[in-house]
């Protein structure tokens, strides 16, 4: 199981990670600021931004990339590739909650007034479970193109990475907000 969890954390969260930082101080900074059209804002809002899929993609994939030099990966598909992969996981596995709380009239980049830890939760756990349920579907059976040397079940690959990814995810954004870099957990 920790063989699991340290692939998880260099492997999936460390390259998400590090691309979902630098895609907030695009965001501070302005940088591709004409790129900052909202996807469909009746039903995600205006913080879904086109800017997002793309600088998440290209600061993913690139970031993997750098640390596909640094240690040797073993992933069924070039680090480049899977690292993009990720940036469009993270994207994506956002929209279906912001769409939500836009049918609950929570406003974009705000938790709901009424159940703010809930609300708080669910935008921890929204790219993490999608996430976990990617890996879970494409590692049993084939834990060797990760890299990895043991078996693991669909159940234990999904509630590994689940718990890893969302929990570094809370801990990160609390980071942040105490380094005044993000505005809210």
């Amino acid at each position: 199981m920790v063989e699991l969890l340290v692939w998880n954390l260099q492997w999936v969260l460390l390259p998400t990670a590090v691309a979902g930082v630098l895609h907030m101080l695009v965001v501070r900074g302005g940088i591709l600021s004409r790129l900052a059209q909202p996807i469909w804002i009746r039903g995600f809002g205006p913080n879904k931004t086109w800017r997002g899929v793309l600088v998440m993609t290209t600061l993913a994939s690139l970031s993997m990339w750098v640390q596909g030099l640094m240690w040797q990966p073993t992933l069924p598909v070039h680090p480049f590739a899977w690292g993009a992969g990720l940036g469009l996981l993270y994207v994506l596995a956002e929209l279906p909650n912001s769409f939500v709380k836009r049918r609950l009239g929570i406003a974009s980049g705000t938790q709901s007034a009424r159940f703010p830890w809930l609300s708080a939760a669910f935008d921890k756990l929204d790219s993490a479970l999608l996430g976990a349920l990617v890996l879970a579907t494409w590692i049993p059976g084939h834990e060797s193109e990760f890299g990895l040397s043991q078996t693991y079940g669909f159940w234990t690959v999904a509630f590994a990475s689940l718990l890893a990814n969302s929990g570094i995810h809370a801990l990160l954004s609390w980071i942040l907000v105490a380094l005044h870099i993000k505005h809210r957990f």
